[in-house]
């Protein structure tokens, strides 16, 4: 099965959430599903079309917190700074602004898909991840 590149991972909780994955290739957000009859978040996902002016918006807030994440395991930052670092906290808040409620699928137009993440590498969780979709 094809792997895709997962470009951002905005919100995990034991496994990604939400963020954007490319699927065949092209740019798409991805939502997971939550079963309400198990209380928790399966292996399905909802999954829909970004506009390009959105995913700027989502890679450029994603390489600061990127930048944020290197310096804290290096010991630079603590988690009190989280998700920015101070030299980039203003752009994130602006970002942070003008994607607040947009990074989210569309219920009108997506699809559903059985969703298997995985690293390119041990360790590699936030960068070189990947992603198998089967369509449901």
């Amino acid at each position: 099965m094809k792997r895709d590149r997962v470009l951002t991972i905005n919100d995990y909780y034991d496994g990604p959430r939400l963020g954007v994955a490319e699927v065949n290739g092209v740019p798409h957000v991805y939502e997971a599903e939550f079963d309400h009859s198990s209380d928790e978040y399966g292996d399905t996902y909802f999954v829909s079309s970004v506009e390009p002016s959105l995913l700027a918006l989502i890679l450029e807030d994603w390489e600061i917190w990127l930048r944020w994440q290197a310096a804290y395991r290096k010991g630079d930052v603590t988690l009190e700074s989280h998700p920015a670092l101070p030299v980039d906290r203003q752009r994130h808040e602006e970002l942070k602004s003008a994607v607040e409620g947009r990074l989210k699928t569309d219920p009108v137009n997506r699809s559903y898909f059985k969703a298997k993440f995985s690293a390119s590498e041990p360790g590699a969780a936030w960068q070189g991840t990947y992603v198998e979709w089967q369509p449901l």
